[in-house]
């Protein structure tokens, strides 16, 4: 597990670029982001700043009230998944997250705690406030692990 302090939101995009530049270089087609966290500590700004690093250049909003909101470009499928409204299952059923996509396929999944049954992750990103900035713990596959620290 990694944990980092990001101090205000500018750290938390230049750590999304960490993210966008592991997605780059991998010869992985398809990723799964767990990203828990109370309100407030950054899931939306951390996919954000993803987006952007990929080359989205249009907006980004929440998916709190949407459930998903998806963006296509580049040969990449992203699929950004708020699942704090939702209480079950079915919903994400709905979404058809396990679709095939022929480009990178990058499912990030806010309140990946409230899915009750088990997905795979590559990475568990966990916010938390801490003082005046944020703290991040990341878990997950070893080797996107040691690419993120490096």
């Amino acid at each position: 597990m990694q944990s980092h302090i990001l101090k205000d939101e500018s750290e938390t995009l230049d750590f999304s670029k960490k993210i966008a530049a592991l997605i780059s270089k991998s010869e992985l087609s398809a990723f799964e982001f767990h990203l828990q966290g109370d309100l407030g500590t950054g899931k939306t700004t951390l996919v954000r700043g993803v987006l952007r690093a990929l080359g989205w250049s249009g907006s980004v909003k929440s998916p709190t009230y949407t459930i998903c909101e998806e963006y296509e470009f580049d040969d990449l499928l992203i699929l950004h998944i708020d699942l704090y409204r939702t209480e079950n299952d079915e919903d994400v059923d709905m979404l058809m997250l396990n679709r095939d996509y022929d480009g990178k396929k990058l499912i990030f999944i806010e309140w990946s705690e409230k899915i009750k049954k088990q997905r795979n992750f590559s990475l568990m990103i966990k916010l938390k406030h801490h003082e005046n900035s944020r703290k991040i713990e990341i878990s997950g596959d070893t080797i996107l692990l040691n690419k993120l620290k490096g």
